[in-house]
């Protein structure tokens, strides 16, 4: 399966893109560690608020979404909001 994102990678960055308003500036990695995936999720700083949510709504929303495929497929995972360092604000 070496080269295809996995569904988690690519169900994390389809709701990302669709909630963010700078959508080019989404990033997903997804660290693989034996049973225990890490998806790690890059927004620009100015998106950082609507990925998360207020009170963590829409993060939370998007790991019950993850502990749905986790069942399916037998693993863990783990998501990670943070914001992107190397993006350039725009003017």
């Amino acid at each position: 399966m070496r080269g295809h994102p996995s569904r988690a990678k690519t169900l994390v960055e389809y709701i990302a893109r669709s909630i963010v308003t700078r959508p080019d500036k989404v990033y997903v990695v997804e660290v693989r560690g034996g049973a225990s995936h890490l998806i790690e999720v890059e927004v620009a700083k100015e998106d950082l608020g609507r990925m998360i949510g207020r009170g963590g709504r829409v993060a939370d929303a998007i790991r019950a979404l993850l502990q749905i495929l986790a069942l399916q497929e037998g693993r863990l995972y783990e998501l990670e909001i943070v914001e992107a360092t190397d993006i350039p604000k725009e003017e």
